[in-house]
């Protein structure tokens, strides 16, 4: 079935061939490279929002939010005047898109008009960020300040910051348990992730990531049983148990691990690296069992993964022509 699945995604992607051409690196497919405006700097964090059929692409240093089809990567629109737009989440529960912004700003945008909403103030230096549908309660990484921001009332309320450590990296809530997970970098090795309840604003655990040096990216299982971390300083990804006694592995990644997403369809965890080099895990299997490595493009440190199609996206500072595109990939069917 999975081989079923990747081949009816791949066909039905040649449509899109005519935006850039489709080209092969083994494992995965090259189907497109989609032109995408602002100057040919760093991208950053993406989220996929399916009700509306978009990717969602901060363009770091341009100032910009790129929103984007799901279905082909043209643009849909550009949000400009957002300096060092970096972390996005989507919150369907509350048509609104999340973006942190430097130096302490949570831009609000509406998923339906697609306008921006409200700024509200966050902590300094504002990275990634998580959404809690129950609660509707927004998670800042206010990385400068090693603590997360609680914002609720769907990030219009009143801010409740959490001190974690000496940086943060990634927050993201965790459905099984009704946290927020963030990782840090404390005083002291070795670097954690801590939970933190929403309501409470309460740090409820802890846990040490023996091995992982500059613990950045994050992602939870689908299961929820475990937690995968980008270790930014050593080049490693870091599995961690949730639930019962803590057990951690480590694997190698490309240079610089950054961005994580999973296809859970798939069971598939990629991570892509500032050096550009993209490390595929099969999570469906106990610890780390790496099943692909390739280089997908300069400077390709941010991916995001459409769970229906298996569409797998990566925003480029500059494709072939030296301008920005956003690279369309696909599993090649084995």
């Amino acid at each position: 079935m999975r081989d079923l699945r990747i081949v009816a995604s791949a066909l039905a992607l040649v449509a899109l061939e005519a935006c850039g051409g489709a080209g092969s690196t083994g494992f995965l497919t090259k189907v497109a490279d989609v032109p995408l405006p602002g100057a040919a700097n760093r991208f950053d964090y993406e989220d996929i929002d399916p009700a509306h059929g978009h990717l969602i692409v901060c363009h770091m240093n341009d100032a910009a939010v790129v929103i984007a089809n799901l279905s082909d990567g043209s643009v849909v629109k550009v949000l400009p005047n957002i300096p060092v737009a970096r972390g996005v989440v989507v919150g369907p529960e509350a048509n609104r898109i999340f973006v942190t912004s430097s130096p302490n700003q949570l831009v609000i945008i509406d998923s339906n008009t697609l306008n921006e909403i409200a700024r509200v103030t966050t902590g300094s230096g504002p990275d990634g960020d998580g959404w809690d549908p129950v609660h509707q309660i927004v998670a800042v990484s206010d990385q400068h300040e090693g603590a997360i921001s609680l914002i609720d009332n769907a990030g219009s309320g009143t801010r409740t910051p959490v001190p974690l450590g000496v940086e943060t990296g990634n927050v993201v809530f965790d459905a099984k348990r009704g946290w927020f997970w963030a990782s840090v970098v404390g005083q002291n090795p070795p670097d954690q992730i801590a939970a933190v309840d929403p309501v409470s604003a309460s740090v409820v655990k802890r846990i040490d990531l023996p091995g992982c040096k500059g613990a950045h990216g994050l992602r939870i299982h689908p299961d929820g049983g475990s937690a995968l971390v980008a270790c930014e300083d050593n080049d490693t990804v870091a599995r961690v148990a949730l639930d019962g006694t803590p057990s951690v592995v480590t694997a190698a990644t490309g240079s610089g691990p950054d961005v994580l997403a999973i296809d859970p369809g798939l069971g598939w965890l990629y991570i892509a690296a500032e050096s550009g080099d993209l490390a595929v895990f099969d999570i469906g299997k106990p610890g780390l069992v790496q099943i692909d490595k390739e280089h997908v493009g300069d400077n390709a440190h941010s991916v995001a993964v459409d769970p229906t199609t298996h569409h797998i996206f990566f925003p480029l500072m500059q494709g072939p022509s030296g301008a920005p595109v956003l690279r369309v990939m696909v599993p090649a069917a084995k």
